[in-house]
């Protein structure tokens, strides 16, 4: 694929590579990210099955989650502002718009669906298809190679921690878990385990897997939990990407060896937060190795900032080896410490790629933090049904997928930083242009086929 430099699309219709990126079509500038990094997104909504009767259908099965990945996108909040903050006469011929470059063959109506018509469709259709979906996107971007430079030693770094989605103060359904508070109250509530493929030093927290944490009946004898969650995750993150080189990277709770069991049976590499009170025989011997082994010792100078590694190798547990690695950085009087468990054999040519990536778990929580306070509330609940509460939590998490990839590359870098200022005004002006003008469609198609490089931006 030829190089092009990142200039205006319409500009380089015109065939002038001079002109500065101004002007540029937001609405145009998502269909064209989706189109480049996930070329049969669009082919493969037509593949799902749907449950209906042909004779009474109004809305295609592609209409049903183009508005919902397209709700999240452009933040409505809601499921009931589908209607509000939607249900526009130019978002309708947008939509139409989209489905007359996609879907030529199966018009989209001049109307638009309910918020409960979509809950009711999404309630019976399986939630493999959603995943399937979400699963075809990370797919395209690995086979694209776009995120190689992101890697840990060659494998890619995926990110997996839990957090909580919906919280109820009665019983929602059989599956929601329970916790009993101090002042006695019961609350009812459904976390999930999520897997994040992460771009140490770009930023990028990409869904890749989810595994929904709950009960299987209201009267189970002990709760689910994330680490069971862990032990049917990773055998279907593995079923998804059978050759994909995996490092997990994990915190202390993921320190046994029921966890490192599992690894080596589904081929991950990985590296978790190394803590005193997980391991404690195995820490305490780190502690005691590392003072003898002065020549496993490295310190790196890069301006006012001074980090010393120190790492031992073949720590015995249980039978296995483990490497351990210590960090110690300080810049400006500032001390921050790090240390981390793995089953790669540490040396001085790879322990600061290694400590690099480990470091880059916190972008998990980043990810989440953006999801429940940028926007996206993945704190509310979107249905009160258990099926299609999964599906709107993946379209969440294939539409943070979307703007992240909008926000990242070089189509519009530039334009978020001079003219928008911050990532909350840009997803602002993508929902007024999408809502208020309308879409070129010829134009469209031509900046659709016209053939360029998106480079992400990782400073």
């Amino acid at each position: 694929m030829p190089s092009v430099k990142s200039i205006p699309l319409a500009a380089a219709l015109r065939g002038n590579s001079d002109i500065e990126e101004d002007g540029f079509n937001l609405p145009d500038a998502l269909f064209k990210t989706i189109r480049h990094f996930v070329h049969g997104f669009f082919p493969a909504l037509t593949r799902i099955p749907d449950p209906r009767n042909p004779n009474l259908i109004t809305y295609p099965i592609q209409v049903f989650f183009l508005v919902g990945i397209l709700s999240f996108v452009l933040k409505i909040r809601s499921r009931r502002n589908i209607k509000y903050k939607l249900g526009t006469r130019k978002f309708i011929k947008n939509l139409q718009c989209v489905g007359n470059i996609f879907y030529s063959k199966c018009p989209f109506p001049d109307t638009l669906l309910h918020g409960d018509t979509l809950n009711k469709l999404m309630s019976r259709i399986p939630v493999k298809y959603s995943h399937d979906l979400r699963s075809l996107i990370l797919r395209a971007l690995i086979r694209s190679r776009c995120l190689e430079k992101w890697r840990i030693l060659g494998s890619y770094a995926i990110a997996i921690d839990g957090t909580g989605v919906i919280v109820y103060h009665k019983r929602h359904c059989k599956h929601c878990l329970t916790r009993k508070l101090t002042n006695g109250r019961i609350i009812y509530y459904h976390p999930v385990l999520e897997a994040k493929l992460v771009c140490p030093g770009l930023g990028l927290a990409l869904s890749i897997g989810t595994e929904f944490i709950e009960n299987p009946s209201e009267y189970a004898d002990k709760q689910d939990c994330e680490l069971k969650a862990f032990h049917r995750l990773i055998p279907e993150l593995r079923k998804d990407f059978p050759q994909m080189s995996i490092c997990l990277l994990l915190d202390a709770l993921y320190a046994n060896e029921r966890v490192f069991k599992l690894c080596q049976e589904q081929r991950c590499s990985y590296l978790i937060t190394f803590k005193k009170g997980s391991m404690p025989g195995a820490w305490e011997e780190f502690q005691a190795l590392k003072k003898l082994a002065k020549n496993q010792r490295l310190k790196l100078l890069r301006g006012k900032q001074t980090q010393k590694f120190s790492w031992i190798n073949n720590i015995d547990y249980k039978g296995r080896a483990l490497s351990a690695i210590e960090m110690t950085e300080i810049e400006e009087g500032e001390q921050k410490f790090g240390a981390w468990l793995s089953g790669w054999f540490v040396t001085k040519d790879n322990v600061n790629a290694l400590v690099f990536g480990g470091r880059g778990r916190w972008i998990i929580e980043n990810g989440f933090n953006t999801q429940k306070n940028g926007g996206y509330e993945l704190e509310h609940a979107f249905s009160n049904n258990s099926v299609a509460m999964k599906h709107f939590y993946i379209f969440l998490q294939i539409a943070h997928i979307f703007n992240q990839l909008l926000e990242k590359g070089s189509l519009l870098r530039k334009k978020i930083r001079q003219t928008m200022g911050s990532l909350r005004v840009f997803s602002e002006r993508l929902w007024a242009l999408m809502t208020e003008t309308l879409i070129d469609e010829k134009l469209l198609r031509v900046i659709l086929d016209r053939r360029i490089q998106i480079r992400f931006d990782s400073s």
